[in-house]
C-alpha cells in the first residue's frame, strides 16, 4: 500500500469513528459523551495496529470534516497516528493476544509473563501501566452466553436503510439462460422499498447503481445497514458513505435475523409474485423489472402494512419535509470510483481497455482519475485536495490523424 492509499484509508478510518456524530445518530447523552465512549475503546487502524484515540482528536476530526469533508481529515504528513507511545507495538499486541487466548488472566499475570518473555523490562514499564491499559481498553472477562437479537425500529424515515441481495428467477435472453439477482433498499421506519431492481450480476457496481437511484428518489439516509458480502463491504462503498455523510453499519456475520425487515420483503415478493409467474414469458431485464414494479405498486407500496396500519408510501410521505436531497450532478461525483494512472509519452492513460487523452503537461506523471463504472464515456482528473481539474475523453485516433500540424524546418536556419 503506497502512502496516498494509506492516507485515504486513514481518512476513512477517522470518518468511521466520527460518523455517528456527523449524522447525529449516536445514542449517548451528548456528542461529548459519545466521543468519550469512542476514546475509551481500542480500534484497529489501517496499518493493522491497535490504537486508541483521544477525545480531542475526535473533536478535531469532526469539525475538520464538517468544514472540508473527507479531504479535511485526510492526513498529509506522518501516517503512524494513534500509535501509543507509553507501550511498544509489540507489548500492546502481546496484551491483546494473551487476553484472547486466556480471557480470565489477570493483569498481574500478564505483566509477569511479559517480563519473562522479554517483551518489557520491569525497570521501564510498571504493573500500573499494564493495569491502566487493560482498564482503558475494556479488556475484561467476557460474559457467558450469546448476544440476544432484539427487534428494533427507527423513529423517523431515512434514519436507517437496509440493503440486501436475493437470487431472482432464471430467464432466457436471446435464447441463453441467465441467473438474475434482486438488489433492494428498504427504509426501516416506513418499510418503503426505496429501490429494487433485477441485475445479471451480484456485484458492488450494481449495488452502488441501485443505491444511487434510491438516494436520487428518496433522499440521503443517516445510516446504511448491510451484511458483509463483497458487494456491501468494499472500499468504494466506504468512500461513498464518507463523502455523503452516511454511517455505514455491517451486520455481525451469520446474523441474518438482524436484517429481518428486508428479508420479509423478499419473502413477500417470492410468495406473492415470483412463485406464481411463468418465467418463460420474460426475455429481458427491462420486462422483468417492469412486471416487478407493477406487483409492488399493487400489492406492497400502496397496500396497508400489518405493523404500520397504513401503506409504506403513506408512512414515508408523512415526513417528506425531513428528507435531504442531493442534486443529481453532485450525486454522480460522490459515486465516482477512484484509480491512479500513469500518463504515457503520448499523453494518454488506459482504463478498462480504453485509452483516454490527457493534457500534455501530465506526460510521465501519475494522475488521480475518478469515473463512473457504468459510464466510461468520460473520466475526471482530481487534485490531491479534491478539486476537479479536467474532464477527459477516449482517444479519437481518426480525428487526431486529420489535425493539421505545423512543422519547423531546422535545416535552413542561418548561423
Amino acid at each position: 500500500m503506497n502512502k496516498d492509499d494509506l492516507h485515504q484509508q486513514i481518512a476513512l478510518f477517522r470518518y468511521s469513528l466520527i460518523a455517528p456524530a456527523v449524522a447525529n445518530t449516536f445514542e449517548a447523552a451528548s456528542m461529548a459523551a459519545y466521543f468519550r465512549s469512542v476514546a475509551s475503546k481500542a480500534h484497529q487502524a489501517p496499518n493493522g495496529k491497535t490504537v486508541s484515540v483521544s477525545v480531542y482528536a475526535l473533536e478535531r476530526w469532526y469539525y475538520q470534516y464538517k468544514r472540508s469533508g473527507l479531504p479535511g481529515i485526510t492526513p498529509t504528513g506522518r501516517s503512524d497516528f494513534g500509535t501509543p507511545r507509553s507501550l511498544s507495538v509489540r507489548a500492546i499486541e502481546y496484551i491483546w493476544d494473551t487476553k484472547e487466548h486466556f480471557p480470565h488472566i489477570t493483569g498481574k499475570a500478564i505483566y509477569k509473563k511479559m517480563i519473562e518473555d522479554g517483551v518489557i523490562r520491569a525497570c521501564d514499564t510498571s504493573l500500573a501501566t499494564i493495569h491502566r491499559y487493560i482498564r482503558k481498553h475494556g479488556l475484561k472477562t467476557p460474559k457467558v452466553g450469546a448476544n440476544a437479537v432484539k427487534t428494533f425500529e427507527l423513529e423517523y424515515v431515512n434514519d436507517c436503510w437496509q440493503a440486501d441481495t436475493s437470487r431472482g428467477p432464471v430467464i432466457k435472453i436471446n435464447g441463453k439462460k441467465h441467473q438474475t439477482f434482486l438488489i433492494s433498499f428498504i427504509d426501516d421506519a416506513s418499510r418503503m422499498l426505496l429501490h429494487t431492481q433485477f441485475y445479471l450480476n451480484d456485484n458492488a457496481v450494481n449495488m452502488q447503481d441501485s443505491f444511487k437511484q434510491a438516494i436520487a428518489k428518496f433522499g440521503v439516509p443517516k445510516r446504511l445497514y448491510v451484511d458483509n458480502g463483497r458487494s456491501y463491504d468494499n472500499l468504494q462503498l466506504k468512500y461513498i458513505c464518507a463523502s455523503i455523510g452516511i454511517v455505514l453499519i455491517h451486520a455481525r456475520p451469520y446474523a441474518g435475523s438482524a436484517k429481518g425487515k428486508i428479508e420479509r420483503v423478499f419473502r413477500t415478493i417470492k410468495d406473492g409474485w415470483m412463485h406464481t409467474v411463468d418465467w418463460n414469458l420474460f426475455s429481458s431485464l427491462d420486462d422483468l423489472n417492469s412486471a416487478l414494479a407493477v406487483f409492488l405498486s399493487e400489492q406492497y407500496t400502496n397496500s396497508e402494512h400489518a405493523s404500520l396500519k397504513q401503506s409504506p408510501k403513506e408512512r414515508f410521505l408523512k415526513e417528506y419535509q425531513r428528507l435531504r436531497f442531493i442534486p443529481i450532478e453532485e450525486l454522480d461525483l460522490h459515486f465516482l470510483h477512484r484509480k491512479e494512472c500513469r500518463v504515457t509519452n503520448a499523453a494518454t492513460i488506459k482504463l478498462a481497455g480504453t485509452e483516454y487523452e490527457t493534457p500534455q503537461k501530465y506526460i510521465g506523471d501519475k494522475v488521480k482519475v475518478r469515473y463512473l463504472p457504468t459510464d466510461l464515456s468520460r473520466l475526471f482528473i482530481f487534485s490531491a485536495d479534491n478539486v476537479l481539474l479536467h474532464t477527459i475523453y477516449p482517444v479519437k485516433k481518426i480525428e487526431n490523424s486529420k489535425i493539421k500540424r505545423t512543422y519547423i524546418d531546422y535545416t535552413n536556419e542561418e548561423g
